[in-house]
């Protein structure tokens, strides 16, 4: 069986994936200005998931997503973990890749 991990961003506007021109200027808080950015792995049960959670969890500008375990395949669950992040990591099979997508 083939597998594939793709990354889509779904980053809004001007953004990608939180680099923007910030003005200092602004009087609202600094932590407003940086705020974390969601991302959800799809397949993070599976190796390569495990690895990238591993290594993303170490990033504090970074918010996992993740679904309840015995939640992780079902349909609705998956797309609105993904509708909720700015960023979606898929580790999944071929087939699943694409359908996600």
């Amino acid at each position: 069986m083939k597998f594939t991990s793709a990354l889509i961003l779904l980053a809004s506007s001007s953004t990608a994936f939180g680099f923007s021109q910030l003005s200092t200027s602004s009087s609202a808080p600094q932590s407003a200005l940086f705020a974390k950015f969601k991302v959800f792995i799809d397949g993070e049960a599976g190796t390569t998931g495990l690895q990238v959670r591993e290594r993303l969890e170490k990033r504090e500008d970074l918010e996992i997503i993740s679904a309840p375990y015995e939640l992780r395949k079902d349909e609705d669950t998956r797309k609105s973990c993904i509708n909720e992040a700015d960023a979606v990591i898929l580790c999944l099979p071929d087939a699943a890749s694409i359908e996600a997508a």
